[in-house]
């Protein structure tokens, strides 16, 4: 059993997807709270569909809430970052990044491009999954994934995230 941390962008995504369900049945997952409070809705087939998730799943068990105080958002995440990047960064996905530092034994799903380059800056790369990864790890069905999903998106990320920590502290 794998423990995900997943970013709100995820946690929409694998709804619409009708994989979710089956994700949280199988692994232990986890979500910020500011995660949780994003998650309103999500599309299946043309319809949207509304969604109480901290109902549904945080209540239920199903989903456990971690969160992180703007004390250890400042010291994990914020001072390791250069200020105009951390602009760019949505709250779930900086309180999300904050867990990730703290809690050394989960993997972070996300596919928001500023969240995946932060993850070198915080030293914790090798603890981000993409989308595509986590459903072929996690054995759920393949479906059609759009390139923010793909691994090779995950991968090109990270990789502007190492050059931009080298361009701001060095080798």
């Amino acid at each position: 059993m794998k423990l995900w941390l997943l970013d709100a962008d995820v946690i929409i995504d694998l709804l619409s997807l009708g994989l979710f369900d089956t994700l949280v049945d199988r692994h232990e997952t986890f979500a910020g709270q500011s995660v949780i409070d994003e998650v309103k809705s999500y599309w299946n087939d043309r319809t949207k569909v509304l969604i109480n998730f901290r109902r549904q799943y945080i209540e239920s068990g199903r989903v456990k809430e971690l969160n992180a105080t703007a004390s250890e958002i400042d010291k994990l995440v914020i001072s390791k970052m250069p200020p105009l990047w951390v602009s760019t960064i949505h709250i779930g996905e900086i309180e999300s990044l904050a867990i990730l530092v703290k809690e050394e034994d989960i993997v972070f799903c996300s596919c928001d491009a500023a969240a995946i380059r932060a993850l070198p800056f915080l030293d914790v790369a090798e603890r981000g999954i993409s989308l595509e990864n986590l459903i072929a790890s996690s054995g759920l069905k393949k479906v059609t994934l759009d390139v923010k999903h793909t691994e090779a998106y995950f991968q090109n990320n990270l990789k502007i995230g190492k050059e931009r920590w080298i361009e701001n502290f060095g080798t």
